[in-house]
């Protein structure tokens, strides 16, 4: 007898295959009863009843942490006046009660084979008097999870999340103070062992020749210009303050001399408008309690002490005994920040709008504008107002020069420099204030590159040299009519003049 080919054989092997195939569909879909059932989940503590839970305890890195509850509220075990966040053990329990199985290992040979002889983690769940005691091993790195034991016999692997639910050291639960919105903010009073910096919000103060300055130091009894976006910048970092931790939540008086608060490094007073909820005594249709806003002054008093490791310091709110780390950025720039790091860099903030008339002299030469409205017709009939510069009485177009003169920056600054050579140009605005009524900046030459500047009588500030003068010849461009061909042509036609002399 002929042996049937191997290629007949698969052929045969294959057609048995596709038969069962489509009988095992045909039975899926005929009986939707066989479809695969979905696996129910299994709950490790599915009989936890988390209102009844009374103690909860757990054992990590070295640190035992043993929290009790009365039914309304959560302590510290072994103080009660620890000021507990409540939200960590409510969260624990509950997740407690979710911890899923994902597998079962029975009778296993050595707890050591699960990092359960010496486990990760061990937690204790106090019920009615019974404990219930849970041990975490290793994780599970080919399915995830981890190998739990509870005492039963068996080993499970339960979700990753049971580690990371208590890996916390008693000090991670803590509740820290609260620190204020300082968003509105009225007066900042540095007290540094350097110096001290008292910084007011003041609008339209009229204690500068701009409204636009809003923020000033108090010194004696003068008022000075702080720049405003250096000052809101150093102020950022009290109204961005946050803890960074806290490292004692009764501290005594020898330890706050520990961490350098029994004579602070820097204390720092912020006065400030807070919006609060207010009851009326009042209450809706539903009987309710109608609130209102209210608005009301507040202060608030940061005590920094002093540096820990480098990154952080220590610091409290004044009169607390709740110690914490900051970022030691904090300390650093209210430590060391100064009124010369505070002070404006613009050379002019101007407001035209305040401005009537102007004297402008260059090359010895004085020409006075009157800044004026007058009444426009366009070609449909329509008046309007525009704003004009006249000089003698004629339009000048000035405004876009003048513009450029508010645009200037400073390229550097010095306190000991004194005008020493002439004046490349000098700008008198006389406006309709109350204060300030008169404000004179003047350009002097300084070296090849800079001119100093002079503003109200003080000279502190240097700008570019070539831009002041393109403002100034721009300027006598327009106001003697003559174009830069003209003045070319005048001054060929002077040295001419010097030729023939000769």
């Amino acid at each position: 007898m002929k042996r049937k080919s191997r290629s007949t054989t698969l052929l045969i092997l294959l057609g048995v295959l596709l038969v069962l195939i489509l009988a095992t569909t045909a039975a899926t879909l005929l009986n939707p009863d066989n479809q695969v059932e979905e696996v129910e989940t299994v709950y490790l503590l599915s009989d936890l009843d988390t209102d009844a839970v009374t103690g909860l305890s757990w054992t990590y890195d070295g640190e035992t942490v043993s929290l009790a509850s009365d039914g309304e509220s959560w302590t510290d075990a072994d103080d009660d006046s620890f000021p507990l966040d409540e939200s960590y053990p409510e969260s624990m329990v509950a997740a407690l009660a979710e911890v899923t199985v994902t597998k079962t290992i029975e009778e296993p040979a050595e707890l050591s084979e699960y990092g359960l002889e010496e486990p990760a983690c061990t937690v204790t769940v106090t019920v009615d008097g019974e404990e219930t005691e849970l041990l975490i091993g290793d994780e599970n790195t080919l399915d995830g999870g981890y190998y739990l034991s509870n005492g039963d016999g068996n080993v499970y692997i339960v979700d990753d999340s049971i580690l990371s639910t208590f890996t916390y050291s008693l000090y991670d639960l803590i509740e820290m103070e609260t620190l204020p919105d300082l968003s509105d903010i009225s007066q900042v009073t540095v007290d540094a062992e350097t110096q001290t910096l008292d910084i007011y919000y003041l609008e339209d103060s009229g204690l500068a020749y701009s409204d636009e300055y809003t923020w000033f130091l108090l010194d004696g009894e003068d008022y000075l210009t702080l720049d405003n976006d250096t000052t809101e910048a150093l102020l950022d970092y009290v109204q961005s303050l946050s803890w960074e931790s806290c490292v004692d939540y009764n501290a005594d008086e020898d330890e706050l001399a520990a961490y350098g608060l029994n004579d602070p490094t820097v204390t720092v007073t912020v006065a400030y408008t807070e919006t609060v909820q207010v009851d009326t005594g009042e209450t809706d249709d539903d009987g309710e309690t109608i609130y209102e806003t209210e608005e009301r002054d507040a202060t608030f008093v940061l005590e920094i002490g002093d540096y820990y490791e480098g990154d952080y310091c220590y610091a409290r709110i004044a009169d607390s005994q709740m110690v914490y780390l900051i970022d030691a950025d904090v300390c650093d720039v209210l430590l060391y920040t100064g009124y010369d790091d505070l002070r404006p860099d613009d050379i002019l903030l101007m407001d035209w709008d305040t401005v009537t008339s102007a004297e402008i002299t260059i090359d010895n030469v004085t020409y006075t504008v009157e800044r004026t409205t007058q009444e426009v017709e366009d070609e449909d009939g329509e008046t309007t107002e525009e704003t004009v510069w006249l000089l003698d009485g004629e339009e000048v177009d000035i405004e876009n020069t003048l513009d450029d003169l508010t645009d200037l920056t400073s390229t550097d600054s010095d306190d000991s420099a004194t005008p020493e050579r002439s004046a490349i140009a000098v700008f008198t605005f006389y406006r309709n204030t109350d204060t300030y009524q008169t404000v004179t900046i003047t350009f002097y030459q300084y070296d090849s590159s800079s001119c100093l500047v002079e503003l109200n009588g003080e000279t502190r500030l240097f700008c570019d040299r070539e831009d002041v003068e393109a403002i100034a010849d721009e300027l006598v461009s327009i106001l003697t009519g003559e174009t830069e061909e003209e003045e070319d042509t005048s001054e060929d036609e002077a040295d001419t003049d010097d030729t023939e002399d000769e």
